[in-house]
């Protein structure tokens, strides 16, 4: 057996590479999970670790959050489904076990193993911003090559609360380094349009501000750029709806060309028009071909027609959709058509004005037509709308561990979903709980948190900002997110655990 502190250096190593692998590799990253449990096993020292699981009241919640997931599959129907569930978490087992009862890491090896993995983020979003602007088409969702887009903005969101927290230092040109560090995160998360991410940073930032009130200039900063933020958003939305003078006017019944114009008159706006009004389609059909070798029947990404873009994408412009739009629009136009473009603003360098449009198009959708297929946030409403029936219909214990999925989108099928047969997950980490294993799991799983968060190990004497930070960045994601689905949201949820504050 190794000396003790050949296992001590072997495990910090561990640690870094487990770290970089978590925005990297899933596969690298788990043989660094079995190997720091193995180190762990190796290196012995059990009435040492025994003593700090009994002190360790969040080790014994991680514990007994996997317990009860192991216990939801005595009523569980499909055992299969259910086994493969807690394969997936083991490592929110293990992980815990390893770095909660190993001492924590502290001093200059805490900031190497936070730098180098600030440094992998780092190169990671590059790739990934590279990846954005070379690959044509390349949806915003698989600009990260190796994880999911959300899981790597979370892990950019505790390095900006890093970053900010060196902040501190007299060499000035390290420090407008650093800055600028914190810059291009802020602006790659926009770029990748992480919502979850923006909730995270201005969550965290009002925590910091009441944590440091008595410093006043903290909560002044945070109003007005806060308030800056609500003032631009307020502009967009405004800009949004502001009606063009085709769309004031009286309508028109006829086209030049003496065609008659389609007006549905649901009132989906759009850039200010009503994108179902003054449509030809026999124009449309009739002159695109001599503008474009592309044809209107084609599908472009999301599962939408060309047609369809055509039509939002000369209503953004404010022309009419006929064969006079058509011919008035710029060459540039048709090519962004071509390219699946519905709206001129998506290929914007404004990208709050891209965000507010995307969302405001995606509220429009939903109101006037209940549709929600392709679009990321109505269908987050329309999962949970079904687990939750699957929580009342189960109350107490759940459906099981195995079972949660499949209830739910029996519950898309009864409600005749969009969604059905689509098999996806619920996207909000404490409904999955609770339609697993009901409120009586989920109330233990929930005290046990609690019990745990009064501790010295975030909030007590030895308190560390990072962590706090780190606590309410999972509490966030749980809101949007299946953070404990994948095995880079559990590692995200628990490799911070290595450099928590000293006992």
């Amino acid at each position: 057996m190794f000396p003790s502190k050949v296992h001590r250096t072997i495990y910090i190593v561990l640690v870094i590479l487990l770290g970089g692998c978590m925005v990297c590799s899933t596969w690298a990253a788990n043989l660094m999970w079995v190997l720091l449990g193995s180190n762990w096993v190796l290196e012995g020292r059990w009435g040492e670790k025994w003593r700090m699981f009994c002190k360790s009241r969040l080790l014994q919640a991680w514990i007994a959050f996997y317990v009860v997931l192991l216990i939801g599959m005595i009523w569980t129907q499909d055992t299969s489904a259910g086994w493969s569930a807690l394969q997936v978490k083991l490592p929110m087992l293990v992980v815990p076990l390893v770095m909660l009862t190993t001492p924590a890491i502290t001093g200059r090896a805490r900031s190497a193993v936070l730098r180098l993995f600030s440094g992998t983020v780092l190169v990671v979003s590059i790739i990934s911003a590279v990846r954005l602007f070379t690959i044509p088409d390349l949806p915003y969702r698989e600009a990260v090559p190796y994880i999911s887009h959300i899981r790597f903005a979370l892990c950019c969101c505790m390095v900006i609360f890093f970053m900010i927290g060196t902040l501190n230092g007299r060499h000035w040109l390290l420090i407008a380094t650093r800055i600028l560090f914190i810059l291009w995160l802020l602006c790659f998360l926009v770029l990748i349009r992480s919502f979850t991410a923006m909730a995270v940073l201005l969550a965290v930032s009002l925590v910091a501000v009441i944590h440091n009130r008595r410093r006043w200039y903290f909560v002044v900063l945070w109003i007005l750029v806060v308030g800056g933020i609500a003032t631009a958003v307020v502009h967009e939305v405004r800009s949004y709806y502001r009606l063009c003078p085709l769309a004031e006017a009286p309508l028109q019944e006829y086209t030049a060309g003496g065609r008659p114009y389609y007006h549905s008159h649901d009132g989906i706006i759009e850039n200010g028009n009503y994108v179902n009004n003054y449509i030809c389609f026999d124009e449309l059909r009739a002159e695109w071909p001599r503008r474009s070798r592309v044809p209107l029947t084609d599908t472009v990404a999301g599962g939408f027609s060309l047609e369809t873009v055509l039509v939002r994408h000369m209503n953004a412009l404010g022309l009419a959709k006929d064969s006079a739009g058509l011919w008035a629009m710029p060459d540039e136009s048709v090519r962004a058509v071509e390219r699946g473009v519905a709206n001129p603003v998506y290929e914007s360098r404004n990208p709050l004005r891209k965000m507010v449009y995307v969302m405001l198009f995606e509220r429009e959708h939903y109101v006037h037509t209940g549709y929600v297929q392709g679009f990321t946030m109505l269908q987050r409403f329309e999962l949970w709308r079904a687990t939750w029936r699957v929580i009342t219909g189960n109350p107490a214990w759940g459906v099981g561990t195995g079972d949660a999925v499949d209830a739910m989108h029996k519950e898309l099928t009864t409600m005749d979903s969009e969604l059905a047969g689509t098999y996806k997950k619920s996207h909000n980490e404490y409904l999955t709980l609770l339609s697993m294993v009901g409120f009586v799991g989920f109330a233990l799983v929930l005290l046990m948190f609690l019990r745990a968060l009064f501790t010295k190990h975030i909030f007590g004497k030895k308190s560390s900002t990072l962590m706090l930070a780190w606590l309410v960045t999972i509490m966030i994601s749980f809101i949007t997110e299946d953070t404990l689905a994948t095995l880079a949201g559990i590692l995200f949820c628990t490799w911070f655990l290595a450099v928590r504050p000293r006992n």
